[in-house]
């Protein structure tokens, strides 16, 4: 049956709303399999992979062959960065911690550089994701192209923060869909954004 306006639009919502239902759940297994702590990074690309492939218009390849693939293959290497990213967050954690009760002029000179740079990480770990799925690369490049893409392509990466603060809000007074939706919806707003920071830096090449 063809669909047409307002129906279609719907249909596709629907669509939509079961798939991120089904890779959220997808996400929670893959976690819990790698007991949480060492399936969280794994898992949380492999739900990247999945919406980028959706996002592309990939609808043939089974989601959970998909979501397998990856986090075999991933694995170790999204591990490892998972401890790298968690290393430094905690070190720029404590160093703000530890300027911010100083009163001394350099020491406050120091805390306002931790907080650009807490900003600076916090850039490349929002683009690193959809950066990861999307190219081969070697494992600096990977933070390399996240920090610099997030920079140069800054509305994109200020609509995946605006569009989280969004789903935020949502969760916060819709808390029944945070066990169905909690991470998809998350990952899709950043993975669409993503893509179209992508598509522009390719367009721009190409001219």
């Amino acid at each position: 049956m063809q669909l047409n306006g307002a129906m279609k639009v719907v249909y596709q919502a629907g669509e939509w709303i079961i798939r991120l239902v089904y890779a959220n759940l997808l996400w929670m297994l893959f976690t819990l399999l790698g007991l949480g702590i060492f399936g969280f990074m794994p898992a949380t690309v492999s739900l990247f992979a999945l919406l980028r492939k959706w996002i592309i218009g990939n609808e043939v390849e089974s989601a959970f062959t998909i979501f397998w693939t990856n986090y075999r293959k991933e694995f170790l290497k999204a591990n490892l960065f998972g401890v790298m990213f968690l290393v430094i967050g905690l070190i720029i954690r404590l160093d703000i911690l530890f300027f911010q009760d100083s009163s001394n002029i350099v020491f406050q000179i120091l805390f306002v550089l931790m907080i650009c740079l807490s900003l600076l990480y916090f850039i490349t770990i929002v683009n690193f994701f959809p950066v990861y799925v999307h190219f081969d690369l070697s494992i600096l490049n990977y933070v390399k192209y996240a920090f610099l893409i997030g920079l140069s392509q800054l509305s994109s990466t200020l609509m995946m923060i605006f569009g989280s603060i969004i789903i935020f809000c949502l969760y916060w007074y819709v808390s029944g869909l945070i066990p169905l939706l909690c991470v998809s919806l998350f990952c899709l707003n950043i993975m669409w954004f993503g893509y179209r920071a992508f598509k522009k830096i390719e367009l721009e090449q190409q001219k």
